[in-house]
């Protein structure tokens, strides 16, 4: 007589198939939520950035604040994930937005900052990404 079903063999195997799948697939889920995070909290600054890219093509960018840019406070852009964004021309060439974060998962506290530096060329803007508070595997992409 035949007998349908898995030996404990096989459940065995099955089990430490799943284990392990399961130990690469949820850090894996866990990194993918707090880089999304980043991410919409870096695309909220997207005035920010626009107000410098104007200010580096009408060549005022050197010592522009809020006012100049035509934002509102730091505090008013508060979001899901940002407590203040600062938008500000460091030079005739630079700018800079900062990002106050929220506590994002367990590697970033509150009050971290993510830093959108930008270099003025050719009467545009090219941005890159940083932060000391924000690891490199969190980074958002920016356009």
């Amino acid at each position: 007589m035949k007998q349908n079903g898995l030996t404990v063999i096989e459940l065995m195997i099955v089990t430490a198939i799943l284990g392990i799948l399961a130990a690469v697939a949820i850090p894996a889920w866990r990194d993918y939520l707090v880089r999304a995070k980043i991410q919409q909290a870096a695309d909220a600054a997207a005035p920010h950035r626009a107000a410098l890219d104007r200010a580096c093509r009408d060549g005022n960018l050197d010592g522009a604040g809020h006012d100049a840019l035509g934002l509102k406070p730091p505090e008013a852009w508060r979001g899901e994930y940002t407590t203040a964004v600062a938008a500000a021309g460091e030079g005739p060439t630079a700018g800079s937005v900062t990002l106050s974060l929220v506590g994002v998962g367990g590697d970033i506290e509150a009050g971290g900052r993510l830093v959108l530096s930008g270099t003025c060329e050719a009467g545009r803007m090219t941005w890159t990404a940083g932060g000391e508070e924000v690891p490199d595997k969190y980074l958002p992409t920016l356009p």
